[in-house]
């Protein structure tokens, strides 16, 4: 089958997902299926993608954050297993438990073999992109639709779909907002290889969850800056240490902090003044960096301006 024909045939695919209609506190149809489809597609733009796919800490950050556009109508958890599982039934892939056999639940599923077809149609960017309007359209909202939309970098695509729904500027407005703000988490976290900056730790849940943050170096409520340049990847205590001001980061990325604003008592290498005047720790595949001029705004509204390094 020719490669036109092989896409227009997986694109009706995917408008035969049969999700699971919402029940109680969740509206509409279920969202996972479409999600984790888009979600490999947005994976696909990054890499390659092998014939066999692991649930991978990738997959799982874009699922989520994907996940939380839908919230409003959808808000339990969605869990990634229950779709990497069940889309084998319509041919998109076989399941495949640790041991790489045939996997029989959703929790034992840690692999998928592509269908081969489905794997070279992935491809093609015209495909992705066509696969993107097809499912935004069939199983999303017109607020989840723009808000999808934005954090797939498709905003000139967002703003077709703006004029041809009767939705409220207001609404508007707060998709693009979500959906910049998954953008950012996705590419800062992802971007650093789930790496903190401050401490160079990483840590991987079995089923793909993060340790780390996606952090603004400009707080967003000041500037609605989500711009990769900056964000840093950072621990919980490392981002809120950060957002306090305890600690700021020097144009040759070096840390700087301020020891007059805190006491810490416990483990000595835990402490947050065995970083000063280290260098950030990035994971050596990662080629992204914080703006210096957003550091230099921090230093300045922290006060680190008066600190240099010894």
């Amino acid at each position: 089958m020719s490669l036109k024909n092989a896409s227009a045939s997986w694109l009706a695919k995917l408008t035969r997902l049969r999700p699971a209609q919402g029940r109680h506190l969740n509206s509409g149809l279920a969202p996972h299926k479409p999600l984790l489809l888009l979600s490999l597609l947005d994976l696909a733009d990054t890499t390659a993608l092998p014939g066999v796919l692991a649930r991978s800490a990738s997959l799982v950050l874009r699922f989520r954050a994907y996940g939380a556009l839908v919230a409003e109508r959808w808000p339990t958890r969605l869990d990634l297993r229950l779709p990497f599982f069940h889309l084998k039934t319509q041919g998109f892939w076989k399941a495949f438990d640790s041991d790489h056999r045939p996997a029989t639940t959703p929790e034992t599923c840690t692999s998928i073999g592509l269908d081969p077809e489905f794997h070279s149609v992935l491809a093609d960017p015209s495909y992705r992109l066509d696969a993107r309007l097809v499912l935004t359209k069939a199983y999303f909202t017109p607020p989840e639709r723009i808000a999808l939309l934005e954090a797939m970098g498709l905003r000139d695509r967002s703003t077709i779909e703006e004029r041809s729904e009767q939705v409220t500027s207001a609404a508007i407005d707060n998709a693009k907002r979500k959906g910049r703000s998954a953008s950012f988490q996705i590419g800062v976290v992802d971007g650093n290889h789930h790496t903190c900056a401050l401490t160079g730790y990483r840590c991987l849940t079995e089923d793909g969850a993060t340790a780390v943050d996606a952090a603004h170096i400009e707080a967003w409520a000041n500037t609605q800056n989500d711009d990769l340049g900056n964000g840093l990847a950072l621990s919980k205590t490392a981002h809120w240490m950060f957002d306090e001001g305890l600690w700021s980061i020097t144009d040759d990325l070096h840390v700087v902090i301020n020891p007059s604003r805190f006491l810490e008592n416990g483990p000595r290498d835990l402490y947050l003044a065995s970083f000063a005047n280290k260098p950030l720790r990035f994971d050596s595949a990662t080629r992204l960096r914080p703006s210096a001029i957003h550091l230099r705004h921090h230093r300045e509204k922290h006060g680190f301006e008066l600190y240099r390094l010894l």
